[in-house]
C-alpha cells in the first residue's frame, strides 16, 4: 500500500522522537555516580563541606557544636592556707626577734614611742599602727582605742635618720548618732626623725580630730626628745 507523502512527513519526526526517548535512560544509567563509585573501589562520595567521607555535612556541624564538659574548680583547703599563714607569720616574728637581739649587741642608741588619742568620745580609733622604716613596731589589732596612753617598747636602733609612719582608722564614737555609724576615715602620715648615737630617743605621738560629723579634721603631732 502506498502512503501519501504528507503522512510520511508527519510519521518520520514522531519515530525520531520515540528513538530519542528510548535512548535517554541508557545515557542516564551510563553517567550514574553509582557506576563511578563502583569503578573507584567502592568509595563513597564526599560532601561539599569537606567533612569525612560518608559523613553528611549536617552531622559534622552538630559534632563541632558539642563542647567539653566544664572542669570543676579545685577546692581550696582553707585549713592549709591558714596553717601556712600562721607559719610564715611566726617565722617573721622570730626573724625580727633575732634581729633585735643582734642590734642590742651592735647599737647603743635606743628608741621608744608613745601614742595618745585625744579625739574621744566623739571619735575613736578603730585601729592604729606605728611603723619604723616600713616595718611595723606596734599594732593595736582589732581593739578600739579611746584616750589611753599607748607605750611602744624601747628598742636598739641604728643611729641616724629614720622614717616613722603613723596610720590610724577613725570612726564615730557617739552611739546616739546612728546616721553616722558607718562613717569614718583612714589617715597615714610619715615623719623623718633623727636618732643620735649612744642616746635614748623618745617619740611622743598625739592624735586628735576637732571636726564635726560628717566632716573631719585629723591632726597628728610628733615630738622627739633625746637624752643620754
Amino acid at each position: 500500500m502506498t502512503i501519501p507523502s504528507n503522512i510520511r512527513r508527519l510519521v518520520f519526526p514522531l519515530m525520531l522522537s520515540w528513538v530519542a526517548l528510548a535512548a535517554a535512560p541508557a545515557r542516564a544509567a551510563k553517567n550514574d555516580p553509582a557506576d563511578e563509585t563502583t569503578r573507584d573501589g567502592g568509595r563513597a562520595p564526599t560532601s561539599k563541606s569537606g567533612m569525612g567521607a560518608g559523613i553528611p555535612a549536617a552531622a559534622g556541624d552538630e559534632s563541632a557544636e558539642q563542647t567539653a564538659p566544664p572542669v570543676p574548680a579545685a577546692a581550696i583547703d582553707l585549713a592549709k592556707l591558714r596553717a601556712e599563714y600562721d607559719r610564715l607569720r611566726d617565722e617573721l616574728f622570730r626573724s625580727r626577734a633575732r634581729a633585735e637581739i643582734v642590734e642590742e649587741g651592735i647599737y647603743a642608741s635606743r628608741l621608744a614611742a608613745t601614742l595618745r588619742w585625744k579625739g574621744a568620745p566623739d571619735f575613736i580609733l578603730r585601729r592604729a599602727e606605728i611603723r619604723l622604716d616600713g616595718n611595723s613596731i606596734w599594732d593595736s589589732g582589732e581593739k578600739p582605742l579611746l584616750d589611753e596612753l599607748i607605750k611602744v617598747s624601747e628598742r636598739p636602733t641604728k643611729p641616724g635618720p629614720h622614717t616613722l609612719t603613723v596610720r590610724i582608722e577613725v570612726r564615730p564614737g557617739k552611739k546616739d548618732e546612728k546616721e553616722h555609724a558607718n562613717l569614718g576615715y583612714e589617715s597615714e602620715q610619715t615623719f623623718v626623725i633623727n636618732v643620735p648615737d649612744g642616746q635614748r630617743t623618745n617619740v611622743k605621738i598625739t592624735g586628735d580630730d576637732d571636726g564635726d560629723l560628717p566632716g573631719y579634721e585629723p591632726e597628728i603631732e610628733v615630738e622627739v626628745k633625746s637624752a643620754k
